[in-house]
């Protein structure tokens, strides 16, 4: 360490004699004599005056600027956010400090989040590459990076810590932290040995020098303004006998590296990864030789995404000066895992990339899309298990597909022909496509992969792609005169035509390259346009604009066909990304020739080469057929039935609500005519009450003429909330009794009679009239009464000490024990109040015990001299 601070001291005296010179050089003007260093004498002079002290000044001003950048950190240091002593790699290429970033506000204030980590130190913008407290933000408070008493590296504040290394460290005073030139920062013991670094614990980006193995991972930030961990992750992952670069969104495959790839950047990032073992087991299985490039490492970085790609970027000191995107995966929707779903194919140079292959129909019938998602595809017909028989084998066919980039097969081995490749994927249960490729290993045999589980994503158009063949039934995909066979991925519905012996010849406007499987679209000026999606439900089509023309409404006639002869119609100009949106009409009589007849078209007649229909038969565009007329008309006939037997239904619920909304009303009136009765007769009798009292015919605001008040029903519930169990005192033989209390803090005990007691109006009356009349201090006091309906009520004063029986019961418990339960047998002989006394709670205690006799165990009597007791 003192070798260090000695290097450091030399350093800066080496710039500060540097920065002298030049200084000198600024004031006087550069040299000219070589042999006479004006310079020289210039500073030696100013050596020997008194001005010289002005200069001192200056540099030892400049002296202590330069010299202050720190690298490294030990115990009783600490970094603050609010200073500018950040750690600087000693090339100055990262700093370590803290750093700020807005929290969403509602915009009248901006509070601030803070972070300690680690950035670019001269590249702007500022370039985060690592955090420590990521998932922990410090907010409102100050805080500090140091070594803790345990020597274990801390973020935290005077209240709580916010991130450590958690290391189980002996001694913090041996502990040296620094931050390298590579961007690593690690804490040291004395022997120099590194206790814990940040390459080993990286947040989204990994730098040259990192080691990627099993158990690193970069985790994405939550968006490009929230370092909290996002949902990417990318790390290496264990397959089987061999390890893979993957990307996790929330614990789900998102992407996966290819081995098949021949992308020269991705050599060149694996390069950087260095712990490839995934890449060197591709190599071992497809046989490549991949070229080892060199490549400046300097200023780069690769970037787990918050919108879920792993970047690599580089800096461009060249022209830019700025950071530049290199190479990113994934590159489009294609090059996410099975984005279109299974037995899919996606084009990433199509608007829609995704559609079925041919043999299959979308999973949900009529919704290809639910929300920006293709949610995959199921076969046709279902797909037997295949024997060798030949009948079995007839009904089976394969259509092959090139440029095809797919998913990892189930299966691999040598095979020497094709033909065996595909006899041996017909003899699995299941099989659904095979690959035969000629370009590994040897020519006298190649590798033959079959997918025997649902067939994932294909990708098309991909230029390092491989032929590839799927299973699917003959007459799914069978060339007919209704309809031609696929070309590529794209299925050719009737009328539409390749060629003379499919379709219907005025829609034979579209050709299919066998070679690349793509098909195009010949407009009435004989240009060609790439068909990028068709679809058969809705009639229409989409195809891509060429580089030469335009989209846009000035190049729109280029585009647009002769309607009057055309069966093709432009119906959207350019929906998105440079495509045109056709519809195709209605598809009339197919035609027919004197030799074929029409055959293919039942219930039709060639007649002027016309397939017209028999009569009793029309001609239907929808489905494509001559569909009887009484078949026509017993639809339209059912059609209106099933709309009468709803329109009846509709009449018949009407008139079921509308009897019983009547029915409901009646009986709702009745039961208000018997509610009227009954509180007329509890009416007749809270009357008869008040005149059993002597009330008259008292109102509640009349309550002021007697001593007794009449309290509300309304206040009584409020003060017992409700008569709740939690406030009931006991029950008695005529009701409950509650505890409420009144506002201003007042407890009453509460004589709820019940509406089903024996007490009737007279029992009322009597504890009304006998107690309002009785008042005396050892009496209890009637507060007041209530009568509601069927509710009577009586409100008393609340003795707090409970009733004399749980005193009584007490005092016999204790002369039970000395006459009974005791082991010697005491006979008290002066019992009397003033010798039951009651403590702070009230519990009766037996005292005075001096006249007391002992007898015992078996005795029951015995005489006494004289008399004693009270």
């Amino acid at each position: 360490m003192l070798e260090r601070l000695r290097s450091d001291a030399q350093l800066c005296d080496e710039v500060l004699t540097d920065h002298m010179f030049y200084l000198v050089e600024l004031w006087i003007g550069p040299s000219t004599n070589p042999r006479y260093n004006i310079h020289q004498v210039v500073v030696l002079y100013l050596l020997n005056m008194k001005t010289f002290l002005l200069f001192s000044l200056l540099f030892w001003l400049l002296y202590f600027k330069l010299c202050s950048a720190r690298d490294t950190l030990i115990f009783g240091q600490n970094i603050s956010q609010d200073n500018s002593e950040n750690l600087v790699s000693i090339g100055k290429k990262f700093q370590l400090g803290f750093f700020s970033l807005p929290i969403e506000s509602d915009g009248s204030t901006t509070t601030l989040k803070k972070y300690l980590g680690i950035w670019y130190n001269s590249l702007e913008p500022q370039t985060v590459v690592w955090v420590a407290n990521r998932n922990k933000p410090i907010v409102d408070s100050n805080g500090v990076f140091q070594i803790s008493q345990d020597g274990n590296l801390v973020v935290a504040d005077a209240s709580q810590s916010y991130w450590s290394t958690e290391l189980k460290v002996s001694s913090s005073r041996n502990c040296v932290v620094k931050l390298l030139d590579s961007g690593n920062l690690v804490l040291m013991d004395d022997d120099h040995r590194y206790l814990w670094q940040s390459f080993q614990h990286p947040t989204d980006t990994f730098l040259p020098g990192m080691k990627m193995d099993i158990n690193l991972t970069l985790s994405s930030w939550k968006n490009e303004h929230d370092p909290e961990s996002g949902s990417f992750i990318f790390k290496q992952a264990q397959r089987g006998d061999y390890s893979d670069f993957i990307i996790n969104n929330r614990s789900q495959l998102y992407w996966s590296f290819d081995g098949h790839n021949s992308d020269k950047m991705l050599h060149i990032i694996l390069s950087l990864l260095e712990d490839a073992t995934s890449y060197s087991s591709y190599n071992r299985l497809f046989n490549k030789t991949i070229k080892q490039e060199t490549f400046n490492y300097n200023k780069s970085r690769l970037l787990m995404n918050s919108s879920g790609e792993i970047q690599f970027w580089k800096w461009d000191e060249s022209i830019q000066f700025q950071w530049v995107k290199v190479w990113c995966r994934p590159s489009d929707k294609c090059d996410i895992n099975n984005y279109c779903g299974n037995f899919s194919s996606c084009n990433k140079n199509n608007w829609k990339p995704c559609k079925c292959l041919p043999g299959f129909r979308p999973r949900l019938s009529g919704h290809n899309y639910v929300g920006e998602r293709f949610q995959g595809c199921v076969r046709k017909s279902s797909t037997p298990c295949v024997s060798a028989s030949a009948t079995t084998n007839n009904n089976m066919t394969f259509f092959n597909l090139t440029k095809i980039k797919a998913g990892k097969p189930d299966i691999g081995f040598l095979s020497e022909t094709e033909g065996s490749c595909q006899s041996q994927c017909l003899n699995m249960c299941p099989c659904n496509a095979y690959s035969y490729n000629s370009s590994y290993y040897d020519r006298s045999y190649s590798i033959c992969w079959i997918w025997t589980r649902q067939l994932p994503m294909l990708q098309e158009e991909q230029d390092d792609g491989q032929d590839f063949s799927v299973l699917v039934k003959r007459s799914d995909i069978e060339s007919t005169a209704k309809s031609c066979g696929p070309c590529g991925t794209y299925i050719i519905p009737y009328p539409l035509s390749t060629g003379p012996t499919c379709g219907d010849p005025m829609y034979n406007k579209f050709n299919c390259n066998s070679l690349t499987g793509q098909v195009s679209f010949m407009m009435q000026d004989g240009k060609s346009y790439r068909v990028t999606s068709i679809e058969e439900v809705d009639r229409k089509f989409y195809i891509k604009t060429n580089d030469s023309d335009r989209c846009d409404d000035s190049s729109s006639n280029s585009y647009q066909d002769d309607k009057t002869s055309s069966p093709f119609i432009v119906t959207n100009w350019c929906s998105t990304q440079d495509e045109i949106e056709l519809n195709w009409t209605p598809a009339p009589e197919p035609l027919c020739d004197k030799y074929f007849g029409c055959k293919n078209w039942s219930h039709s007649t060639c007649i002027a080469n016309r397939c017209h229909c028999d009569s009793k038969y029309s001609w239907n565009a929808s489905s494509l057929s001559c569909i009887q007329e009484s078949s026509r008309n017993h639809s339209t006939n059912r059609s209106r039935m099933i709309l009468g037997i709803i329109c009846i239904a509709i009449i018949i619920l009407t008139c079921i609500g509308v009897l019983a909304y009547v029915r409901r009303n009646k009986i709702a009136n009745r039961l208000d005519k018997v509610s009227v009765r009954i509180q007329e007769s509890l009416y007749d009798s809270e009357k008869h009450v008040k005149d059993l009292i002597g009330l008259g015919s008292l109102e509640e605001n009349e309550g002021e003429s007697i001593e007794v008040p009449y309290y509300t029903f309304r206040s009584i519930r409020a003060a017992t909330n409700n008569f709740s169990d939690s406030n009931k005192l006991g029950q008695g033989g005529y009701g409950p009794v509650y505890k409420g209390r009144f506002p201003g803090g007042q407890d009453i005990a509460i004589k709820r009679l019940s509406s089903v007691s024996t007490q009737g109006l007279q029992e009322f009356k009597n504890e009304v009239v006998l107690i309002a009349k009785l008042q005396h201090r050892n009496l209890v006091r009637l507060r007041g009464y209530c009568i509601k309906g069927d509710e009577k009520i009586l409100l008393y004063e609340y003795m707090s000490n409970k009733s004399l029986d749980s005193f009584i019961f007490g005092i016999a418990r204790g002369m039970l024990y000395l006459h009974q339960d005791s082991r010697l047998r005491v006979i008290h002989r002066d019992l009397k109040a003033s010798n039951i006394l009651l403590d702070e709670d009230m519990i009766p205690k037996i005292s005075d015990f001096g006249l007391a006799k002992i007898f015992g165990g078996k005795e029951t009597e015995a005489s006494t001299e004289r008399v004693v007791g009270t």
